[in-house]
């Protein structure tokens, strides 16, 4: 269940993470093309407010301990995405030049935050989500965790000397977690 879970957030995540960000690019180029980006404005503030929640919301599909189906989703389809534009540029400007306008009051487009490079690094940065091993096991029972802790410890520890130890033949063959 948890895998549907986390492929549910990575498909609702991936699109509107990528219009966040074309978003937040797009107030930001209207506003650096008006002149300076000085003093504090609402746009400004919700540019900023678009990147910084991209940032919590990756961040949280990419550390969080749940499945990784979902960074797995996502970062395939932002890296396929990169892909597309750079091995088949005119098929990757028509599917991504797209522009909305009057969004907000800002002509958003999807292709800025792909050409910038934006989403191959959130791409990456998800794809490293991926390599954590444990996010591939579930959880554990208390009593699986207790008893697999105890498995490690040989079962040549004793109380005797070592030439005890040595005649036996107990320091000849590893016998980690099982019987001779």
């Amino acid at each position: 269940m948890r895998h549907l879970w986390s492929l549910l957030a990575g498909v609702v995540i991936a699109p509107l993470g990528w219009a966040a960000v074309a978003y937040g690019q797009a107030v930001m180029k209207d506003l650096a093309a008006g002149g300076s980006l000085a003093g504090h404005t609402s746009t400004l503030a919700l540019a900023g407010a678009a990147f910084v929640g991209v940032g919590v919301v990756v961040g949280l599909i990419a550390c969080l301990r749940v499945s990784p189906v979902g960074p797995l989703v996502v970062s395939l389809f932002y890296l396929g995405s990169t892909a597309l534009l750079v091995f088949a540029p005119k098929t990757g400007l028509d599917a991504f030049d797209r522009v909305r306008n009057g969004l907000f009051g800002y002509d958003v487009s999807l292709l800025g935050p792909l050409t910038s490079g934006v989403i191959a690094v959130l791409g990456g940065v998800l794809l490293m989500a991926v390599f954590s091993g444990s996010r591939w096991r579930g959880k554990q029972d208390p009593d699986e965790t207790a008893s697999s802790s105890s498995d490690w410890t040989s079962s040549t520890s004793s109380t005797g000397t070592f030439a005890d130890l040595v005649s036996s033949g107990a320091g000849n063959t590893p016998t980690w977690g099982g019987t001779r």
